[in-house]
């Protein structure tokens, strides 16, 4: 592309050229008619001096208001030719301009896409500073793709049920009633010794909670039937999430937006909520708050 506008460019300079060679060859030949007109009427014996001088004088001018035209119009001429050429560099400059913004999309999205592909692969490693590594690569392509953002949470909440699902032993305590919850008819102790939640995990959570895009419209974080018992989700955006089932037994969820989620069958013993928004979430027992 870049050749053929260079080509042509070459091409209209030599036009420009040749023509401009042809305007300077008629301007010399009217001179020299002129020139020879003016010698012709010195020579003209019958007229006195003073016709010679007047004809001559007005032979000259026309000749000159007729060279003064041609004058003003090469001048037109080379001052369309220099616009019609900068119109041109001007267009030839934004066409590589956009083919530049072009390319350095598409680099750009190989360059996510070799990403991604390498953090699905690392979410698999065994040693958990890989898998770490692997969630905060997501985290930062979310962060800059914001296209690719639901993509990458599904990627996260599909990792937390794989490695935090609800045990079929757990899934028929959480099936009390809810008041059973507030009477503490599971035991203390065992709430109490509940395990550490897994770092990787955790940091799933933590990503997921603080993304910055907006949810695509009509799609829900998928964290149901979850044993995420301590998880750390202070501030957490959970709008619209999928928590039924979950375990979230002394889970921090203070000052969480859970605007419009799902909570029924969900385990919150001793879970702190405190500036929680629930504003329309579907509770533990089924109802919906106000």
């Amino acid at each position: 592309m870049c050749l053929g506008n260079k080509i042509n460019t070459m091409s209209n300079d030599n036009n420009i050229d040749t023509l401009g060679n042809w305007l300077l060859a008629i301007g010399v030949i009217f001179i020299l008619f002129a020139g020879g007109i003016f010698l012709g009427v010195l020579n003209i014996e019958c007229w006195t001096l003073k016709e010679k001088y007047e004809y001559g004088t007005k032979a000259l001018t026309a000749i000159g208001t007729v060279f003064g035209g041609i004058a003003v119009f090469i001048n037109a001429f080379f001052a369309a030719k220099r616009a019609a050429a900068m119109e041109a560099t001007a267009k030839a400059a934004n066409e590589s301009a956009i083919a530049a913004n072009k390319n350095a999309e598409i680099a750009q999205d190989k360059q996510i896409t070799e990403r991604f592909a390498k953090a699905i692969e690392q979410l698999a490693s065994e040693k958990i500073e890989v898998r770490l590594g692997a969630i905060y690569t997501l985290e930062r392509i979310a962060k800059d793709s914001e296209k690719d953002q639901w993509t990458i949470m599904e990627v996260l909440t599909a990792f937390v049920r794989e490695n935090a699902p609800v045990k079929k032993e757990e899934k028929s305590q959480n099936k009390k009633p809810l008041i059973d919850n507030f009477l503490n008819t599971q035991n203390k102790k065992d709430i109490e010794e509940l395990p550490k939640l897994r770092l990787d995990i955790q940091e799933c959570l933590t990503v997921i909670g603080r993304r910055e895009h907006e949810d695509p419209e009509n799609q829900r974080l998928d964290l149901s039937n979850v044993h995420i018992s301590k998880a750390y989700l202070e501030g957490a955006n959970l709008i619209k999430a999928y928590l039924e089932g979950a375990i979230l037994i002394k889970a921090k969820l203070m000052v969480a937006n859970l605007t419009e989620a799902k909570l029924f069958g969900a385990n919150l013993t001793k879970a702190y909520l405190l500036e929680a928004n629930l504003t329309e979430a579907i509770m533990p027992d089924g109802s919906i708050h106000d």
